[in-house]
């Protein structure tokens, strides 16, 4: 609709990076507060720091490749068959 793929493909890209960064940055919290709550208990844990960026960008990575995997069959439709 007036926009070139190198561009739907920045949006795209965009928005499944803030919306995984999003999602990790809930799910650290929620594990901290639980983890702040369960101390001194049995299901107390421990978590390295090392483990946080690891898996921020193993979420990040996850997120832009299943983007580019979808995309990817986006941009070989022709237009017409979109609206058909």
């Amino acid at each position: 609709m007036g926009l070139t793929n190198e561009r739907v493909a920045m949006m795209v890209l965009l928005q499944a990076t803030v919306v995984g960064l999003l999602g990790y940055c809930l799910g650290v919290g929620s594990a901290a507060v639980f983890g702040v709550l369960a101390r001194g208990t049995e299901l107390a844990f421990f978590t390295p720091w090392q483990l946080l960026p690891i898996t921020g960008a193993a979420v990040v990575l996850i997120c832009i490749l299943s983007s580019l995997w979808s995309l990817w069959r986006v941009l070989r439709l022709e237009p017409a068959i979109v609206f058909r």
